[in-house]
């Protein structure tokens, strides 16, 4: 068999390995769980998932961990050195044979998803928000437990509520998030909607919050002041951060245009609000910024990172092949 290169994705709701020849072409796929040390109750749940997702790719290219030229492992929850201190000791121990990998958070993922030199920032807002940059000298910064704002779906749905919740209260302006909140999930009254979502006992998921993220968007969209100003100011931290990548890994040092890879359920969803109010203050804060829409998911740009690191050079032939044998949206679907 010939040499492969292993690109991994890992998140909370999921996570997938692609097996890629030397040419870019996909020859294996692999699903798995949670693979965020941070999401599991203990981590070793989380590496066996990575490698779950990695030999059920390799299974179906018809290869073996042996025949792996480079890997690149793109993992939530690599956050601090430890994090990835940890994985590294989980990899020599598991995969000892695996010499050729690197690891990093998923925010890098993204970033040849729309930028094959990997080179630039990445904005993943799904249902959290990762944000990644490269400069031109190999410089890495993430935002990681930087964050003190919450966004993606998770921030939408944080701010939603607190909107409703104030507005019940006579204590903030009336929106017609209330209403549109308590038909979406099915209850008669702000206090039932408190209550489901803070209650001791029985409260739903974290994918079950998340999924109103839509109707804040939908809100939005149909002219609510609140509603807009809540997608509105996630555009605002999403540059912000964006702008702050670009700083710490001296983009903004260079006269070249920044170049800014987008990815994400929340700013890759049809005429997604948060996209827009994020370009907007994106021109106000990076004026040299050329944003762009991911064209991969990012597990193809975890694999054309190994690609890149195994000594691949990424012509346009080989990203082309790649993006043409990525698996269907279904197997990537959360």
């Amino acid at each position: 068999m010939a040499q492969v290169y292993l690109g991994v994705d890992a998140g909370n709701s999921k996570t997938v390995a692609l097996a890629s020849l030397a040419s870019g072409e996909i020859v294996g796929a692999g699903r798995a769980g949670c693979g965020d040390i941070y999401g599991v109750r203990d981590p070793a749940d989380a590496v066996a998932a990575v490698l779950g997702s990695v030999d059920a790719a390799l299974s179906q290219a018809g290869a073996t961990r042996w025949t792996v030229s480079a890997a690149a492992f793109r993992l939530a929850g690599v956050d601090w050195p430890e994090d990835g201190e940890y994985w590294d000791r989980a990899l020599r121990e598991h995969w000892p044979a695996l010499t050729q990998r690197s690891i990093a958070n998923d925010g890098y993922a993204a970033l040849r998803c729309g930028e094959p030199s990997g080179i630039g920032v990445s904005v993943v807002a799904g249902t959290a928000a990762a944000i990644a940059g490269r400069g031109p000298d190999g410089a890495m910064w993430d935002m990681g437990w930087w964050s003190q704002h919450a966004m993606g779906a998770l921030g939408l749905m944080t701010e939603a509520l607190r909107a409703v919740y104030l507005a019940e209260l006579e204590a903030g302006p009336p929106t017609r998030l209330t209403s549109a909140l308590l038909e979406f999930y099915g209850v008669p009254s702000v206090a039932e909607l408190n209550h489901r979502f803070n209650r001791r006992e029985g409260r739903p998921t974290q994918a079950d919050r998340t999924r109103g993220a839509r109707v804040v968007t939908a809100t939005a969209m149909a002219g609510d002041p609140v509603a807009s100003d809540i997608v509105d100011e996630q555009g605002r931290r999403l540059s912000l951060y964006a702008q702050i990548a670009a700083r710490k890994v001296g983009l903004l040092d260079r006269p070249e245009p920044i170049s800014v890879v987008l990815s994400g359920s929340v700013l890759m969803a049809p005429s997604s609000p948060v996209a827009a109010a994020l370009l907007a203050h994106l021109g106000e804060r990076l004026p040299t910024a050329v944003a762009s829409p991911a064209t991969l998911p990012p597990v193809a740009g975890a694999t054309l990172d190994a690609l890149a690191e195994g000594g691949v050079a990424l012509s346009p032939d080989v990203v082309g092949r790649l993006a043409g044998t990525v698996p269907p949206p279904e197997f990537l679907k959360t």
